[in-house]
């Protein structure tokens, strides 16, 4: 448990003083609570004794005290949990995402990123509400076994060390019971998420499903997940109900135990019945303590794996990223570059140098490492390739390739990303930007676009729909492209940039950045010969 608090630490420390309020309110609940079994037992003492009529108004009006107080502070409670366990967890989530987008490419290669998401936000918000209820909890259970522990006792020494007994019981129970259960809900946890994973794939793909007439595949594969997540599932139950069924047997053998010490107690005279009554309800709360210590234990294991899933993403290192930012890019230049996916030998001994004021062409087949090469210029391999990546002199280690990428490159891609959200989100990666009107209208007719702009209902806040099922796949490489050119960027990086586009638009394109040329470094992998024939140079790439 130590090791969980120290790591949902951070992300609660902002919101101590809440949390400390929330304590101190549950304490006050708990204290409350301890009350209720004097008032019954005293009120059944009365009625044996009769006067319990005499005395009816002052129980009605401390029992509806005490619910009062429990209706308020369950009210303030609730809020300030909410707002703490929200809070704290997109904290968590966020800082975790981060960390993923700081990360090396390879880290995302072999993982399956709805699988990824299902697992941090429900891992995240495991741990955070683990610690919070924790917090809440432990404090008014240990006062809920203790004090009743000890007024127990002090009624009947006996039944005092029947309940320490129990006590003792449950927790030998959960140290012989903990391992099995850790290592059955860890399996069953990552099965969960490689299920829902599988079944987001279901409905993230639907058009590519209905064109190949895939859908009886993917849902019988579908189905063999659940089969494996079944068998994982009635492990995790097996392992649970060792803790609750074990839990139901230790609970009725030690009621009967009260029963028989309580009962022998009155026959005998020891006790009176409103005596039995306060100490049949003392034994419940104690109980009750008891089997929150022993369910908290099956929850502390549920909760490790939870924080040693994201414990293993912190744990992952983050790309190297320097601190120099350069306000230009003049010249880029490579020496003795090679790079490696795996076993695979994509670059050998590259050396290339690129100047502002050049289009420069990436030219080769498929798999030949076009791609592979310019990402690696921006960056993006920072810590995966061999040799020297400079900007202007200066190594791509040192600088902040991450700003740099920000604010001075624009990349548009072959097959574009486009976000579900707003175009002037799409163009700008900001809602409160405002687009330069003109320049935008000029790049719209440039591309042949300003007539789908013009029928747009809501103009720039028109949403684009998830899957960007609303556009062609044109206007998808328009908008990238107007993307791109918009930033102004120093470097500029065109991935097949004619390739959806119609012939005129490509034809207005190629002259457009014949014309702007001389105010950047130009990248194009093409395969298009009327956008080699602008190039200044081409640099060609071939398979090993």
């Amino acid at each position: 448990m130590k090791k969980i608090f120290a790591f949902a630490k951070p992300y609660l420390k902002p919101f101590r003083g809440a949390v400390a309020v929330l304590i101190l309110l549950y304490i006050i609940a708990g204290l409350a609570a301890l009350v209720q079994p004097y008032l019954f037992g005293s009120f059944v003492d009365a009625l044996l004794n009769g006067s319990a009529a005499s005395r009816m108004a002052s129980y009605v009006l401390l029992i509806a005290g005490l619910g009062t107080v429990e209706l308020v502070l369950g009210c303030v409670c609730e809020r300030l949990y909410i707002r703490v366990q929200c809070r704290s967890g997109h904290a968590l989530n966020v800082d975790a995402i981060h960390r993923i987008q700081n990360m090396p490419f390879r880290f995302m290669r072999d993982r399956n990123a709805s699988f990824l998401n299902r697992q941090i936000n429900g891992d995240a918000n495991a741990v955070v509400i683990f610690c919070i209820t924790v917090l809440e909890n432990i404090l008014t259970n240990v006062l809920s076994l203790l004090l009743p522990l000890v007024l127990i006792a002090r009624m009947e020494p006996w039944l005092g060390l029947a309940v320490l007994a129990v006590n003792l019981l449950y927790f030998a129970l959960y140290h012989l019971l903990k391992g099995r259960l850790y290592r059955a809900q860890r399996k069953f946890m990552d099965e969960q998420a490689d299920y829902f994973s599988k079944l987001g794939t279901q409905l993230s793909n639907v058009k590519f499903i209905q064109t190949h007439g895939l859908a009886e595949g993917y849902i019988k594969r579908l189905r063999r997940s659940l089969e494996k997540l079944l068998h994982f599932a009635f492990k995790a139950q097996k392992a649970q109900y060792a803790f609750t069924g074990s839990d139901v047997v230790i609970k009725y053998g030690a009621t009967i135990l009260v029963f028989l010490l309580g009962g022998y107690a009155v026959i005998r005279g020891k006790m009176t019945l409103g005596d039995f009554t306060i100490v049949q309800s003392f034994f419940a709360m104690t109980l009750g303590a008891t089997q929150y210590f022993f369910s908290l234990g099956k929850e502390i294991q549920s909760t490790r794996v939870s924080c040693d899933r994201l414990q293993a993403i912190f744990d992952e290192p983050e790309q190297t990223n320097g601190v120099g930012k350069p306000e230009d890019i003049r010249r880029i230049e490579c020496r003795g570059v090679s790079f490696r996916y795996g076993d695979d030998n994509v670059l050998s001994d590259r050396n290339e140098v690129f100047e502002k004021g050049n289009i420069y062409a990436f030219v080769g087949e498929n798999g030949a490492g076009k791609s592979t090469f310019i990402n690696l210029l921006l960056g993006l391999f920072i810590d995966q390739y061999e040799g020297t990546v400079c900007y202007d002199g200066v190594p791509i280690e040192k600088l902040d390739m991450r700003t740099v990428r920000h604010d001075l490159i624009g990349v548009s891609e072959q097959e574009p990303m486009l976000l579900e959200d707003t175009l002037r989100f799409n163009l700008t990666f900001d809602d409160q930007a405002e687009v330069e009107e003109a320049e935008f209208q000029a790049l719209c007719e440039l591309l042949n676009l300003d007539a789908f702009v013009r029928q747009l209902p809501n103009g720039l806040d028109t949403v684009v729909r998830e899957g960007s099922t609303n556009l062609s796949g044109g206007e998808k490489q328009k908008i990238s492209l107007i993307r791109a050119l918009l930033k102004h960027p120093k470097l500029l990086v065109l991935d097949e940039p004619t390739s959806a586009l119609d012939r005129e638009s490509a034809r207005k394109l190629i002259d457009y950045l014949s014309g702007i040329r001389d105010d950047m470094i130009v990248f194009i992998s093409t395969h298009d010969e009327k956008l080699l024939s602008i190039c200044s140079e081409t640099t060609f790439l071939s398979k090993k």
